[in-house]
């Protein structure tokens, strides 16, 4: 009988998302920070009826596949879980990721093409998310442990780059020097919640999640900024939810840049710090060419792009010769997509405010006599029961998927299966360094 703290010889025989599984007499065991046929020396720190988790404390037969991680906080944080992979075994782990939700929960069997690499394997994150915690003037910025609600201090993440690293230590250094209080999970006191940031083509907005009124000055903090940062924005969010919710509803701006704009394959753009936008832009680009190519646009009569947040896809993909239908539950995001239209010029586009499940039914009751192309980015939890009927109702000729979890996207795919082929799949590397990919398919409704 395994307990907590026994030791045990344990082989990795295969992948569970970032952990390897193996079994160790009548149970099954989880282990993170390995590589399939491996073996270690393992700590058993949970057991329940059959199954246990483990943590490595001596690795007997390395695998040639590892290398050695270049963050001092593997193992710590919950950020980068394959940076003991080398790239090559990183891309054949989201290759089969895949593959295997597709076969497993989703009864497709498809033969994958190699996970499309990233352009840059470090520094390619434009955004940042940082808990705040820790005491008044020992301030504590970093990534939750994972699995826990625990910070591990981490001023340079090296997913993000040198701009990341710069603000956390100025940001910190301000906290310390007002004696600000950070957030306290346990009876919701303290000030400063999180830090978020976003930095695309050279332009930062940092934004500082409070916990009620922020009654403190931030020029000090603005002072900092200034003096690293040619362009920036600084703004205050208010969050008194006492639950996982990063952002509050309410968005100050305080000074600087109101807002970053660029230009992305043609299309011009504006993010607010609020705005939905693809963390990996070189990998964003990647997907949005393929989508251009995948949707058959020379023969659509009308398209609608589901779950569109600010836009940026839906205006590469709209064009003079047919409607162009973008739908979005998120108010502000519909504003900055309205926006963006109207920088661009962008003809034919309609923006509309709402729950897909509810406008696409709608759309297709009043285009039914229209060849139509629908383009699918949900959430990470998918599609819902009654999205699946309304596609396979409308049945367009060809629907392109984007999802960021391929385990919700079999389920939804075998949903659609008697009505649509998988005529393309393929993952690609939004993500590197993590156990997230990303995946694009395209269906093609069955003659």
């Amino acid at each position: 009988m395994l307990r907590p703290n026994d030791i045990v010889h344990y082989t990795a025989q295969g992948y569970s998302n970032s952990e390897t599984v193996g079994s160790v007499g009548d149970y099954t065991l989880f282990v993170p920070q390995l590589i399939v046929g491996e073996q270690a020396q393992v700590r058993i720190d949970h057991v329940k009826r059959n199954v246990a988790y483990g943590t490595p404390v001596q690795l007997t037969k390395p695998s040639d596949k590892r290398v050695q991680p270049l963050c001092k906080h593997f193992g710590q944080c919950g950020g980068c879980t394959l940076a003991h992979m080398s790239y090559d075994e990183q891309l054949l782990f989201k290759r089969n990721k895949v593959a295997q939700n597709l076969a497993k929960l989703g009864g497709i069997d498809i033969d994958l093409p190699n996970c499309e690499p990233s352009p840059q394997q470090w520094g390619y994150r434009n955004k940042l998310s940082l808990p705040v915690r820790g005491t008044v003037g020992n301030v504590e910025v970093g990534m939750f442990r994972r699995n826990s609600h625990i910070v591990v201090p981490a001023h340079a993440c090296l997913l993000c780059g040198d701009w990341a690293a710069t603000l956390v230590a100025l940001f910190t250094d301000y906290c310390n020097e007002c004696g600000l209080a950070p957030y306290n999970e346990a009876d919701f006191s303290g000030i400063v919640r999180h830090l978020v940031a976003r930095y695309v083509d050279g332009q930062l907005l940092v934004t500082v999640v409070s916990n009620g009124p922020f009654n403190a000055d931030l020029r000090p903090l603005a002072d900092k900024l200034r003096q690293h940062f040619d362009k920036f924005g600084l703004f205050v969010n208010v969050n008194t939810l006492r639950n996982n919710v990063i952002l509050g509803k309410t968005t100050r701006h305080i000074c600087g840049l109101q807002y970053i704009e660029g230009k992305h394959l043609g299309v011009t753009f504006r993010l607010r710090p609020n705005s939905f936008f693809q963390v990996n832009d070189g990998v964003k680009d990647i997907i949005y060419r393929q989508v251009q190519q995948l949707a058959d646009l020379s023969q659509t009569q009308l398209l609608v792009d589901c779950f569109s947040g600010i836009g940026v896809l839906t205006n590469v993909l709209a064009d003079i010769r047919y409607d162009t239908f973008a739908i979005e539950i998120e108010p502000s995001a519909v504003q900055d997509a309205n926006e963006m239209a109207q920088l661009n010029g962008t003809p034919r586009l309609t923006n509309i405010c709402g729950d897909v499940t509810e406008h696409l039914p709608k759309l297709v009751a009043q285009h039914a006599d229209k060849r139509m192309t629908v383009v699918l980015d949900p959430p990470r939890k998918g599609l819902n029961d009654t999205l699946c009927r309304t596609l396979k109702a409308a049945a367009p000729q060809t629907v392109v998927y984007i999802s960021c979890d391929s385990a919700t996207l079999a389920r939804d795919l075998h949903a659609l299966s008697d009505v649509y082929d998988v005529t393309f799949c393929r993952a690609y590397d939004m993500f590197p360094q993590t156990d997230q990919v990303e995946t694009l398919v395209r269906l093609t409704r069955r003659a």
